[in-house]
């Protein structure tokens, strides 16, 4: 038997906006590429370990699309191979929930090489002549649906046993800090031999589990986000019959999607910073010109300003670059994450009397003028050499005081 191993192919997505038309023909392309690839080679089974889709509502061509992929892939498969495939799928957390699910979109009374698995015991469970497979749809509580659904899903099954599910696995993807999880022990509890998971965009190679059998992580087909690699695809597996064999089928992303930072340990003048980028932006260009392939950049600039402020390093130049380079079909410059430089945002002093500002307020102006000259000199002796700021711990008192005074008055619009 051969499987095809893939998950999070995120149709629709369109992140980021400026270039939402380009995403989406990304990851559309690269289901197509995949379903040509399962075409070509032949397939029983294919496993799609959820995120199939990136978000509940979205365009019917794109619903039309993936319908259209789908039974591309089973019809061309009898044809070419006279092999009935069956296509099994689970639901990611970007499609839906229960209630409210992506999937229905794609199921049809006729579509019997289809099967989208459900969220009760009966409905999580697929059999046939050769395999026993249990689909655990995404929930925030990983750990309770797999005590709910997947292991007595496995009860008096035959055949090679199956799990399917859109989870993070501890012990083989690195999880992110406080995400649900299911560990690899937790997994043997009900001898798998194989485990295909989705919801990790990164690939992961087969790994054993404590109990025998295998795990497996294809990653998302195409690059998700500017921090990721671009090393995508999905997974061939021959099962049956001894050891099985595990084939990674690359996909070239379609555009070059890079993220790259410009930082220094010393502080430096807005001029630096912008120098820098338009370096970066630039070097990218010609990477790309000479690939002859298109793609974005988005460029994150840390450290330390000298003299001016954040807004000073403008995009200018980058916008500039952009436009001249065809290639070039989106720049990001972030800068948010720059420091000012000492006493920079510390505000300056004031001969005016602050009260006649807020005379419509009437005595009220008094509170005002003396809340001003407390926080002014609160600044002068205790703000932050890095912001010119307040620390929490200082200006928290002044916030308490002004609302209580704030709220002890009572003002009125004078009547004409």
């Amino acid at each position: 038997m051969r499987f095809a191993v893939l998950a999070d192919t995120h149709i629709g997505r369109s992140i980021p906006l400026a270039i939402a038309e380009h995403r989406r023909e990304a990851f559309s392309r690269a289901l197509t590429r995949a379903v040509d690839l399962c075409v070509e080679r032949g397939v029983d089974y294919v496993f799609i370990g959820g995120d199939l889709f990136e978000r509940r509502t979205l365009r019917p061509h794109l619903v039309q699309f993936v319908h259209d992929e789908l039974y591309r892939l089973a019809r061309m498969n009898e044809e070419l191979h006279g092999i009935k495939a069956k296509i099994l799928v689970v639901r990611g957390n970007h499609d839906g929930r229960p209630q409210s699910d992506t999937l229905d979109y794609i199921k049809h009374p006729l579509a019997d090489y289809l099967h989208v698995f459900g969220d009760t015991p009966e409905s999580a469970v697929y059999r046939d002549a050769r395999l026993h497979v249990v689909g655990l749809n995404y929930y925030d509580q990983a750990e309770k649906s797999f005590d709910v659904l997947a292991a007595p899903g496995f009860k008096d099954a035959e055949g090679l046993r199956v799990l399917l599910l859109h989870h993070f696995i501890g012990g083989y993807n690195d999880v992110p800090p406080y995400s649900e999880c299911l560990t690899l022990d937790r997994l043997s509890e009900v001898s798998p031999d194989y485990v295909f998971s989705g919801h990790y965009h990164r690939r992961c190679p087969p790994k054993r589990l404590p109990s025998g059998g295998w795990v497996l992580t294809p990653g998302s087909l195409e690059m998700y986000d500017f921090a990721e690699s671009p090393d995508k695809g999905f997974y061939f597996v021959e099962a049956g019959g001894g050891e099985p064999r595990f084939e990674w089928v690359p996909l070239e992303p379609m555009h070059v999607m890079r993220q790259v930072k410009v930082t220094t340990d010393r502080r430096r003048p807005p001029k630096w910073f912008m120098d820098r980028i338009r370096e970066t932006i630039e070097a990218f260009a010609q990477e790309l010109n000479g690939a002859g392939k298109k793609g974005y950049i988005r460029v994150v600039v840390e450290g330390r300003l000298s003299e001016g402020f954040p807004s000073d390093v403008t995009t200018r130049e980058a916008e500039a670059i952009m436009e001249r380079e065809p290639a070039l079909l989106w720049v990001d410059v972030e800068t948010m994450r720059l420091d000012m430089p000492p006493m920079a945002a510390r505000p300056e002093r004031t001969n005016g009397d602050v009260a006649e500002y807020f005379s419509d307020l009437g005595e009220f102006s008094t509170d005002v003028r003396d809340m001003h000259r407390r926080v002014r000199d609160a600044l002068d002796n205790e703000a932050s050499e890095q912001t010119g700021l307040l620390t929490p711990t200082s200006r928290t008192p002044f916030v308490a005081e002004w609302v209580e005074r704030f709220e002890a008055r009572r003002f009125r619009e004078a009547q004409p």
